[in-house]
């Protein structure tokens, strides 16, 4: 029991290699399914549109096109994490892997974040470039190519971190159907965390004038001050907790 308190290098690179052998198809497929239904999709837009694109969908088609890809591929591949947890012989095998919990955590948080995400950019930028280039023989339209060091790329990296964890947590947290019960969740807690700030605001500041306090505070100095603190909770802070609670749901799985 005491090998599964420690992280061995050895053990977390024949984990990631069954782990890439099992799952690595379907999560491949899943990619390119949806790189596949793009390019059908375009190529009908191309063949039978106006061809008349403005100057915005010049610019931005590849940073949309990318962003949604990116989510929603991302979204599927870190549901399916742990997934032979969601079967009891399967479960009992998969914990019996030689291996520790935190390893075996590691190895699917190294897939589904790293490893996707150095992949997809990748992919999505040699993906871009070949699109771009053929657009531009067979239609004469030239696109402008996604913009990797753009704060809008940034944010969307960013962005994505929180998403995964949440993911992530979901895929442990659910023993069937993650891809559907983990967004039902999320918007059942953000309804729950609209009516508690509801009821503070009616019980707590009950005859209190709140508008005018508002519009007392200058709230540009006040974001100002504080924005780059709430950006480190956001996309730092809060992902590394969500990891660190998927990690015990991962534990709870021994017992």
């Amino acid at each position: 029991m005491n090998n599964n308190k420690y992280f061995s290098l050895k053990r977390f690179s024949r984990l990631l290699k069954k782990e890439a052998h099992i799952n690595i198809k379907r999560d491949l497929l899943i990619i390119v399914a949806m790189y596949s239904l793009y390019t059908i999709v375009m190529a009908l837009v191309f063949e039978f549109g106006e061809g008349d694109y403005s100057k915005e969908v010049i610019e931005n088609l590849h940073f949309v096109t990318f962003t949604v890809m990116f989510f929603t591929a991302g979204y599927f591949i870190t549901s399916f994490s742990f997934i032979e947890l969601r079967d009891k012989m399967k479960s009992h095998f998969y914990l019996l892997t030689p291996g520790s919990n935190f390893e075996k955590f590691t190895v699917n948080l190294f897939i589904s974040f790293i490893a996707y995400i150095l992949f997809m950019i990748i992919s999505y930028y040699l993906y871009s470039q070949t699109f771009n280039w053929l657009v531009f023989k067979i239609y004469n339209i030239q696109f402008s190519p996604l913009d990797l060091l753009s704060d809008e790329f940034g944010i969307v990296i960013n962005i994505f971190i929180i998403a995964h964890s949440i993911f992530l947590l979901g895929s442990l947290s659910f023993k069937k159907f993650p891809i559907l019960f983990t967004p039902i969740a999320c918007v059942v807690i953000i309804i729950i965390l609209s009516f508690y700030n509801e009821l503070v605001e009616k019980i707590v500041f009950a005859g209190m004038d709140i508008n005018d306090k508002i519009s007392d505070l200058d709230f540009n100095n006040f974001f100002a001050r504080y924005k780059l603190f709430a950006k480190a909770i956001s996309f730092y802070v809060f992902p590394i907790i969500l990891w660190f609670t998927a990690y015990i749901k991962l534990n709870e799985k021994e017992y």
